[in-house]
């Protein structure tokens, strides 16, 4: 009994030194790698993104509208002339004017329409900051997953290896050596599929940010394990769906439809009354000369633009109930958000306290037992799959809570702070 339990001593201090000297701590990231957190991604992906740059062009084309209406109709100028044995030439000078304030109809609904953008932009912002931010939080838990992966695998190597000193020896059997080497194996594939996984999750924000897809970069302070649990406890449902039906841009641009659909139909009305088209006459011939005056004043027998003002007004039912739907949607939209985050509180409270310390404390010493031989290889490995287990669903835990917390800021369209 002495002789075994010195034997496997030796073997296990041998082996021991022999994977300090040799085994290195593999990295998740080369060292070529550069950061980048979140507030650098959301800016970047603000200024790049070649969505929000097409609606910024859009944002000028509304504008030279808005700068290109005139505030009268260019005046329009005929001559004649005949010859013969005398000979007569006329000029005629006309000026149109649009009357029932069509101009000013025409101003409101070019401005309107150049609010309607700019809004559009916010919203694409809005939409485009809440997938940074769940693309970053993706990112940031593969990570954190993949680097707790590759420790693993340093651990489990170094078993595999005490393993097979123990089984040359003749302490254990081949099972047992297998089986160590069976966990490695495993690892390793554990720590593949999530190398993968890394890699769409950066090709994923890279795509958001604007910036090539092959860039590779580490996410800074991804995922804190300090969370402000309570910053918005005192927040209510009621209060967040007041909130967000005063900020969520979308609602704004509903608002700005049925905002030119009135101005439109109020268009569509003045143009009912025709325009006045007023001219200047001068003529001369060989025997005198004669100027006067010309008005010229459609009447509105057969067409009294009622196509167009029954248009604008069918679709104002149309604004009004698109309205009332997309005010549905949002309060939709922050009732799920606000579950959603206090679900992710309540599932991290359950890892709160000593759990995790106390597990990486168990593992720890198992480890130093087994390295001692006054424990089995199962129990070590029991004990780690449980440790990784637990990591993992605590970090997914966490990355539920930003990405949650995220949706709820997007569905209020602004920060939690800024809720009153």
């Amino acid at each position: 009994m002495h002789t075994k339990l010195a034997s496997n001593h030796i073997f296990t201090i041998v082996g021991i030194c022999l994977l300090i000297s040799t085994v290195q701590i593999p990295s998740a990231f080369s060292n070529g790698d550069s950061g980048v957190s979140l507030e650098i991604a959301i800016e970047t992906a603000l200024r790049e993104n070649p969505k929000l740059k097409a609606i910024r062009e859009k944002v000028k084309v509304a504008r030279a509208r808005v700068e290109g209406i005139a505030l009268l109709d260019n005046p329009r100028l005929e001559t004649e002339f005949a010859g013969g044995t005398g000979f007569e030439q006329g000029f005629e000078l006309t000026q149109t004017f649009q009357l029932g304030g069509q101009r000013g109809h025409q101003r409101r609904i070019a401005t309107t329409h150049l609010e309607k953008v700019n809004v559009e932009l916010a919203e694409a912002s809005r939409l485009l900051t809440k997938s940074v931010k769940v693309a970053f939080y993706e990112l940031a838990l593969v990570q954190e997953k993949l680097r707790l992966a590759k420790e693993i695998i340093q651990h489990t190597e170094q078993m595999r290896n005490i393993a097979q000193f123990q089984f040359e020896a003749g302490d254990i059997s081949v099972t047992q050596a297998n089986f160590a080497n069976i966990q490695l194996q495993s690892a390793l594939r554990e720590a593949s599929t999530l190398a993968g996984e890394l890699h769409l999750a950066q090709i994923a924000l890279n795509g958001l940010m604007g910036i090539s897809l092959e860039t590779e970069y580490i996410a800074i302070d991804g995922l804190p394990e300090k969370i402000s649990a309570n910053a918005h406890e005192k927040l209510t449902l009621a209060t967040l769906e007041t909130h967000a039906l005063t900020h969520r841009t979308d609602l704004k641009s509903f608002q700005l439809d049925a905002q030119l659909t009135e101005n439109e139909l109020q268009l569509a009305k003045a143009a009912n009354i025709p325009d006045l088209s007023v001219g200047a006459l001068a003529q001369r011939s060989t025997d005198e000369n004669i100027f006067g005056v010309k008005f010229i004043l459609p009447l509105p027998l057969f067409d009294r633009n009622r196509a167009k003002i029954n248009a604008a007004e069918a679709q104002q039912q149309v604004d009004t109930v698109r309205i009332s739907d997309i005010e549905r949607q949002i309060i939709r939209e922050v009732m799920s958000a606000f579950l959603s985050l206090n679900t992710a509180e309540k599932t991290i409270a359950f890892y709160e306290g000593d759990s995790l310390t106390l597990l990486n404390e168990n593992l720890s010493l198992t480890r130093e037992a087994y390295e001692l031989g006054e424990a089995e290889l199962l129990e070590v490995i029991l004990m780690q799959n449980e440790f990784i287990k637990t990591r993992f669903a605590y970090l997914e835990a966490l990355a539920a809570y930003y990405k949650a917390l995220a949706q709820l800021e997007a569905a209020i369209g602004t920060s939690i702070e800024a809720v009153p």
